[in-house]
């Protein structure tokens, strides 16, 4: 169920719990829950730890809402999606994946203005007065947020936060204001459009036909793209960008998405983003490896992969491709960043499946040589044992 039907099932929530609650009383129910939710979430463990990171992006919103002194808090959130939400108390949470999509500091600034001003412009309180109160919110969220792809530590506060999905009129509502916020700030009127035009071209390369829950129930993406495209075209001048910066502050938290994508296994998006989009580029040399799994899962998934369309030749094809792009790729990683032990390991299993046991062998060595405790590199010096007798007999 995507997350777009939550407003809805909140509108079969009875009244009669909340019928008679005032305005007065309401908002202090919406932020008595809104702190305990928050308070699930600091203990959750999902926040990524970074109080630079986190006062940066506290920086570019203070920098965007400067008539809102002290009404905002902002967080990041570990999290490999493209994704962001804010909560009526003024908190923003920024997803990691986010960051790892975003070119530099304007673009970032586009999406905290677009948060920020759902918070400004009390779109929660609006939302859960027009859905009749708040009264067992919790309990939908919580019946369906399995099934959503929601984090538990999140369900409770999705009814009460941005992630529910706003009216078409409250998002747009937002895309113009923080249009508005970031041309202000002095930063570049064309950030927006080009932020959504990366998320619109990743949902076409990866078949997605629904984003993450900042989208779900946002005007499609192929709008937004025009829309922050003829705000930008009626801009005067262009603006700010601070690529640098941007870059230098968010690398740890890009770094940490592009694990969380690997330890998912999503080739796909690895691809893409590393490859496709070129962000390979705004990162470490050692992040290679990163694109060379990309390849190898990807070959991988679609050797699982039921329903393709394409003919047996054209499918193996494609699989012969991506490991050649993978093998290609590790041997780039290592050339690039030779004290960087993964990829050693990656070539060496290759080798060793495809029968070369010397290659296998050195590469092994090599690396259990960068990678010293025997607890990370425990299989390697099996095979190193295995090889060793192997060739010796």
């Amino acid at each position: 169920m995507r997350i777009l039907h939550w407003a809805v099932l909140l509108l079969l929530v009875p009244a009669s719990a909340s019928a008679a609650i005032d305005e007065a009383e309401q908002r202090e129910r919406i932020e008595f829950e809104t702190r305990g939710f928050e308070n699930q979430i600091g203990n959750s463990g999902m926040l990524f730890d970074d109080p630079a990171l986190d006062a940066y992006l506290q920086g570019i919103v203070n920098r965007l809402f400067p008539d809102q002194p002290g009404r905002f808090h902002v967080r990041t959130f570990r999290d490999p999606d493209f994704n962001a939400f804010a909560i009526s108390n003024g908190g923003i949470y920024f997803h990691t994946g986010t960051l790892l999509r975003l070119d530099d500091e304007a673009q970032l600034a586009s999406i905290l203005g677009h948060e920020g001003t759902h918070v400004t412009a009390d779109h929660v309180y609006r939302s859960v007065k027009g859905a009749k109160g708040t009264a067992k919110t919790t309990i939908f969220v919580g019946l369906i947020a399995a099934s959503a792809g929601i984090p538990p530590q999140l369900a409770g506060i999705v009814g009460l936060s941005s992630m529910a999905g706003f009216s078409r009129e409250y998002e747009r509502e937002a895309d113009g204001g923080g249009f508005d916020r970031i041309v202000q700030a002095g930063y570049d009127p064309h950030a927006g459009a080009e932020a959504f035009a990366r998320l619109e071209r990743e949902l076409t390369a990866r078949h997605i036909t629904q984003g993450g829950y900042f989208f779900a129930s946002h005007p499609r993406v192929q709008e937004r793209v025009a829309t922050q495209t003829e705000l930008a075209q009626g801009a005067a001048a262009e603006g700010e960008r601070d690529t640098e910066r941007f870059r230098e502050v968010t690398l740890k938290a890009r770094l940490d998405a592009l694990m969380q994508l690997h330890r998912a296994g999503d080739g796909k998006a690895l691809v893409f983003l590393l490859g496709d989009e070129g962000l390979l580029a705004t990162l470490p040399a050692d992040a290679r490896f990163y694109l060379a799994e990309g390849y190898r899962l990807r070959g991988e998934a679609a050797r699982r992969a039921r329903g393709d369309k394409r003919s047996k030749v054209e499918q193996q094809a494609q699989r012969d491709e991506d490991g050649e792009r993978a093998l290609e790729e590790y041997r780039r990683t290592i050339e690039e960043a030779p004290e960087f032990a993964p990829p050693y390991q990656a070539l060496a299993m290759h080798y060793l499946h495809s029968g070369d046991r010397p290659q296998a062998l050195a590469l092994f060595t090599r690396f259990v040589e960068l990678t010293p405790d025997p607890r990370q590199s425990g299989y390697a010096r099996q095979y190193i044992d295995r090889l060793n007798k192997e060739l010796a007999q």
